[in-house]
């Protein structure tokens, strides 16, 4: 038992049903369905609205503070609007930021077009994704104690936060936690993004590894340990002296867990989740 309430909002480029390429999707529903079984819990998602997702199968709502929103990003003005809706069977709510240029043409397979060729500007869609994130939460008037970022896709938000919001008043007490399920080199994002932002960066790399960065930005970590996913990250020098910081992050195995096992899981990222927020 918990005595205290914790506000969450959950980030993910793709979430079951509505996307689905790899292990993340179905984590993303699963966790979150299990967490929102807590009454003292209110968690929200957020994933793109990709042009495929149908709104009259899903029931999309348009939020009226969240419509229409204006966002500044890299010198442009950009039109979002977020829309709201709820996992299939579930009461687990969910937003879809819709953008037309970044992301109302993307098919399916979300990073790559049906050719297979990855699309040549993913990192800059997901690092405006996340800036929108944060924006809209000023809209929303609701600031949660965390915040919690998944792969690569969403490693921006840390960096983002720390040096845009972290300082605001209404963030004062906001905790960032990255979750970490694939290793790829698509951590790898180029130096203009940062630049464009006014965020730090070594000038002296071609790109910034943002899984590396994430020790430094994010309040914890987490690695899901499947496939050969901690065989590479050790293979990392960079980051595999972080690893042993039990204080900083945790390697969870959630590989070929049966349902009692996961359940298993599950609680216990609850009860950490619980323990990032102060009493």
């Amino acid at each position: 038992m918990h005595n205290k309430s914790l506000k969450i909002y959950y980030l993910s480029s793709e979430i079951s049903p509505f996307s689905n390429t790899y292990q993340l999707s179905k984590f993303s529903k699963e966790l979150n369905s299990f967490l929102n079984e807590s009454k003292d819990i209110d968690i929200r998602l957020i994933q793109p609205k990709y042009g495929y997702i149908s709104e009259r199968k899903y029931i999309l709502r348009e939020v009226i503070r969240l419509k229409d929103l204006t966002v500044n990003f890299q010198n442009n003005e950009h039109n979002v609007n977020l829309k709201s809706a709820f996992i299939p069977n579930t009461r687990v709510q969910l937003y879809f930021m819709e953008h037309q240029e970044y992301f109302s043409n993307i098919a399916e397979l979300l990073y790559k077009s049906r050719n297979g060729r990855l699309y040549n500007n993913n990192h800059e869609k997901f690092t405006f994704f996340t800036k929108v994130v944060l924006e809209s939460l000023q809209k929303l008037f609701w600031y949660p104690d965390l915040i919690i970022c998944n792969d690569w896709q969403m490693s921006m938000l840390p960096i983002i936060f720390d040096k845009h919001f972290k300082k605001l008043e209404q963030f004062k007490n906001t905790k960032i936690i990255s979750m970490f399920h694939s290793y790829n080199e698509m951590y790898k994002y180029p130096n203009s993004i940062f630049k464009d932002l006014d965020l730090d960066y070594s000038s002296k790399k071609k790109g910034q590894n943002t899984l590396e960065l994430a020790f430094e930005y994010s309040d914890f970590i987490y690695f899901f340990d499947n496939d050969d996913f901690m065989k590479k990250i050790n293979k990392n020098k960079n980051i595999k002296p972080f690893l042993n910081k039990k204080k900083k992050c945790k390697i969870i195995n959630n590989q070929d867990l049966d349902y009692s096992e996961k359940i298993e899981m599950y609680n216990s990222l609850k009860d950490d989740l619980y323990s990032f927020v102060k009493k």
